[in-house]
């Protein structure tokens, strides 16, 4: 091992090792402890946490960029150990990407992500593990060996980069030919583009054997969580069998990815849409839209399930074993919209009574402008005495510093959204 090399195995995480869970495939961790030791290893790991995070849009929601930098953690750390590795044993950088990036490639495929921002992505990432590696280098290496060490890892570097983006490319490249020419696939795309309103050469309805024009359509999006390795195609057997329970009678089940399917039911006569029978599904969200008619009505129920998927979202308790209606999230769909000001919305109209310690309060305020503003009806939707819901709405006012009877409507919409927006991105957090 060249000794300008040889400080790559003396990387150390500032955390305990034991304490760093890698996320990569179980073969490329054993690999890379066998390569470059445990140390350098979990610095990898260590590293990777912040690398993903950097790469995740700034403006989704907490919740939603701790899934996503959850997601391209594997292939963060399979190529930050596979390009560690190589420096330290003075290997050619890999020309293929490792099994956890082709994963990650073949989702990108499937929800249609380009591949310009995939490469934007690898970009960023390259330019941050560069950073690190030169700080690490120049905090590791004795200074009389650096001058010629420094030329050397740089030119790594630029190999790392123009090797793996090609390799990214060529990967992207086979996966969406692969990716198009399925069934799956091509159903996704025609899918896509009835969504989108384009005009088509095909017949989509006979295409998709599903008929379309003379049709009550139900949207549906049933989803795992991030954690959750189940393969789609055991969604598309649980949506089948959903939309029978309900009646329908035809089905169309799409794999959007991995771990979410898009499915519409068809009924001849709206009325037997049983809808609300739908049931819970262990380990998996069901997003349902309104029974809607025709082409437009397909449109548009797939757009209500979406909007009350995204929902879920918002939610502290966005527990997977869920059905939700659009019909139950509408209002808060329609407030969350516009997420940041949905959360400034609930901020400056409740203040300090937003915060989730005050759960109570902002329950039988609601509850009391729904009622009116009557004590006694309050008290009997709530279950307590009268005397409990006078006393809390004292309370109440004195958080906020005003009468809830002022602007009872405004109030009334933020104390609704309070239990929708994800506390994570208050003001209230701990």
């Amino acid at each position: 091992m060249p000794a300008t090399r040889s400080w790559v195995c003396q990387l150390r995480p500032t955390a305990l090792p034991d304490d760093l869970e890698p996320a990569c495939l179980p073969q490329t961790w054993n690999r890379t402890v066998a390569d470059i030791g445990i140390g350098a290893s979990a610095w990898a790991v260590e590293f990777c946490h912040e690398l993903a995070g950097l790469a995740v849009d700034p403006d989704i929601l907490a919740v939603r960029r701790t899934e996503a930098a959850e997601e391209l953690r594997p292939t963060a750390e399979a190529v930050v150990m596979e390009a560690l590795a190589a420096l330290c044993h003075g290997r050619p950088v890999p020309t293929t990407v490792p099994p956890e990036t082709a994963r990650q490639i073949a989702r990108a495929v499937r929800q249609r992500i380009p591949i310009e921002r995939v490469l934007a992505f690898q970009r960023a990432s390259h330019a941050r593990f560069s950073d690190a590696l030169v700080s690490e280098f120049r905090r590791l290496v004795p200074a009389d060996q650096q001058s010629e060490g420094l030329i050397d890892l740089s030119r790594f570097l630029v190999d790392l980069v123009s090797t793996f983006s090609l390799a990214c490319s060529a990967a992207y490249a086979a996966e969406e030919q692969a990716w198009l020419a399925s069934t799956d696939g091509s159903r996704g795309e025609l899918v896509r583009a009835l969504l989108r309103g384009d005009h088509m050469d095909v017949n989509p309805a006979k295409a998709l054997r599903y008929e379309l024009a003379n049709r009550t359509h139900v949207g549906l999006i049933l989803r795992r969580d991030a954690h959750d390795d189940a393969a789609s195609s055991s969604l598309d057997r649980v949506a089948a069998t959903l939309l029978t329970q309900i009646g329908a009678i035809g089905h169309l089940v799409i794999p959007s990815d991995e771990r979410e399917v898009w499915a519409w039911g068809a009924f001849a006569d709206p009325r037997s849409a049983a809808v609300r029978s739908l049931p819970v599904v262990p380990g998996a969200l069901v997003a349902v839209g309104r029974p809607a008619r025709g082409l437009d009505g397909f449109r548009a129920t797939h757009e209500e399930a979406t909007a009350a998927a995204r929902v879920t979202l918002y939610s502290a308790a966005r527990s997977h074993d869920r059905t939700v209606f659009f019909d139950d999230v509408r209002l808060a769909a329609l407030l969350t919209s516009d997420p940041e000001g949905a959360r400034s919305f609930v901020r400056d109209e409740l203040g300090a009574l937003g915060h989730p310690r005050e759960a109570v309060l902002q329950k039988t305020v609601r509850v009391y402008l729904e009622c009116n503003c009557s004590p006694a009806t309050t008290a009997a939707r709530l279950g307590v005495v009268k005397n409990t819901v006078v006393y809390r709405i004292r309370r109440a006012e004195e958080i906020l510093g005003r009468s809830v009877k002022e602007q009872q409507g405004i109030l009334w919409a933020a104390l609704h959204l309070v239990d929708v927006v994800d506390p994570v991105e208050s003001q209230y957090s701990a």
